[in-house]
């Protein structure tokens, strides 16, 4: 699961998921974060202070407020929790907000390099003909009776990424977040994976067996690449 997320330029994590991986119930952590706030309110004008705000989300059906908290705001809650488990899960989200910040930088950073650009945007055609191929395999699939075929758009991108050891990020978008080196390695997976699909669907194997053997080919070109 993804710890943290982009919201307005800048980086977040949600009380409901800290009070999740803390072990912690979500109206003891929002007791903290209101009580942290206002200890934080009386320094106002001695110092910065760390970003915090509400926001109204849904999870099965049940709406919540939940607490968008920055990395600033987000390690000075977690001090005023012990144990093993928080010290666990501290260690993670901060490594997460690091990495996103990351990202951030090399997305801002690869729009400025003329080559990337280039690179990308030759990727962008490669995946529209991946796109045009899962659209094929969906509809065989459905044809062999697959309720959730739809899902395949994922799933075949999902495992692309896996078998590259790259990390789907919501935002920003993985492949804005790529060099040049690691762009040509996916679209040479895409390629994998066009072909693989075109292959089974063409010999007549059931649907989640396609799908098995999709998966192996794209494991196999990556440990060709000495990438796993």
């Amino acid at each position: 699961m993804q710890l943290v997320e982009l919201k307005k330029g800048d980086i977040f994590c949600d009380s409901n998921l800290v009070a999740k991986k803390f072990g912690i119930k979500h109206n003891k952590v929002v007791r903290t974060i209101e009580n942290l706030a206002t200890d934080l309110e009386e320094l106002r004008g001695t110092q910065c202070t760390p970003k915090l705000m509400t926001e109204e989300r849904e999870y099965r059906g049940r709406k919540f407020t939940s607490y968008l908290l920055s990395r600033e705001f987000f390690s000075l809650l977690a001090m005023r929790f012990k144990g093993k488990k928080a010290l666990e899960w501290q260690v993670k989200f901060n490594s997460a907000f690091y990495d996103m910040e990351k990202r951030i930088l090399l997305d801002e950073n690869n729009k400025q390099n003329s080559q990337w650009v280039t690179s990308r945007n030759q990727g962008k055609q490669i995946r529209l003909e991946t796109t045009d191929i899962i659209k094929e395999f969906v509809e065989y699939a459905t044809k062999q009776g697959s309720q959730k075929a739809r899902f395949y758009y994922k799933h075949i991108t999902t495992a692309t990424y896996k078998a590259l050891g790259l990390i789907q990020y919501k935002q920003p978008q993985l492949r804005d977040t790529l060099n040049i080196l690691e762009l040509g390695f996916l679209q040479s997976a895409e390629f994998v994976a066009q072909r693989s699909l075109r292959k089974h669907m063409e010999s007549g194997e059931h649907y989640k067996a396609i799908f098995v053997l999709v998966k192996q080919d794209l494991e196999v070109f990556a440990n060709g690449l000495l990438l796993n």
